[in-house]
């Protein structure tokens, strides 16, 4: 895997860097994707770029990007997992929280997961069974055992169709947490589980561009994943980009956090 890292590590940070200096330079457009959702031209360039290099490396590699068509969600064969911004809408409003987010799968699994922020220059990487790592240091999650000791992140979908359901899990967490926070990125969040920043986090509705290199990273970090409200796996999604109501947690409050989450 180290010759595989390497190339995710290096096609991350050129995609960081382009990025970073499109906002610098006010160089991005922006637009409406299906008439609602957040697209810059950072994100076409950055996609580009991404599969570019790719490419050159493994040529008869499959990419599943968010600014591309995906006509297979498969991870059977080796597979690369892309999301060239994620947290669009932070990076159009000139906020820290965005990033590129790389994961590489093969034979039903994630392997490898990058996500770099370079706004803070914060390179996150895992490779399976072998621990997680911010800027080449070992990361752990924060071992809690109360979730009034958890800061608890979620996120919510561009379409807001029912808005009931999304405050009625904050109904019910609210009270028995530290407090609750809503930053913009799927990948970002998993990470800062991963190096306690966060002691959980959930979200209903995720792609497998926003979790794949970040839900391995956070548990490379020893987080407990998992899903709440659960009630059938789709037959053609692997668990490692099965992307429904997802929750990750410090494991010592996995359980609270998933009744509470579940309560009726």
């Amino acid at each position: 895997m180290t010759e595989t890292l390497d190339h995710a590590i290096h096609i991350a940070t050129l995609a960081g860097a382009t990025i970073k200096k499109m906002r610098e330079e006010h160089t991005f457009t922006e637009q409406l994707k299906y008439g609602l959702e957040l697209l810059t031209s950072a994100d076409i360039a950055s996609n580009d770029l991404i599969i570019s290099e790719i490419r050159k490396a493994y040529p008869t590699h499959h990419i599943i990007s968010e600014e591309s068509p995906n006509d297979s969600f498969s991870i059977d064969e080796p597979t690369w997992i892309i999301d060239p911004i994620d947290g669009t809408v932070s990076y159009a409003n000139g906020h820290y929280h965005a990033c590129v987010s790389i994961a590489y799968a093969e034979h039903g699994q994630v392997v490898i997961g990058v996500v770099y922020c370079p706004f803070v220059d914060e390179l996150f990487h895992a490779v399976k069974g072998c621990g997680s790592f911010l800027n080449g240091k070992p990361i752990h999650v924060k071992e809690v055992t109360q979730l009034s000791e958890c800061l608890v992140a979620t996120g919510f979908p561009y379409v807001r169709d029912n808005v009931p359901e999304l405050t009625s899990y904050i109904a019910r967490i609210l009270p028995h947490i530290r407090d609750l926070r809503r930053l913009g990125s799927a990948a970002l969040d998993y990470c800062w589980v991963a190096c306690g920043r966060l002691q959980a986090y959930y979200e209903g509705s995720l792609s497998p561009w926003d979790m794949a290199a970040g839900r391995l990273i956070a548990i490379e970090a020893g987080a407990t994943v998992g899903h709440y409200d659960y009630e059938s796996k789709p037959d053609d999604l692997p668990e490692d980009i099965l992307g429904i109501k997802v929750l990750t947690t410090s494991p010592g409050v996995f359980d609270l956090l998933l009744a509470t989450l579940e309560a009726k």
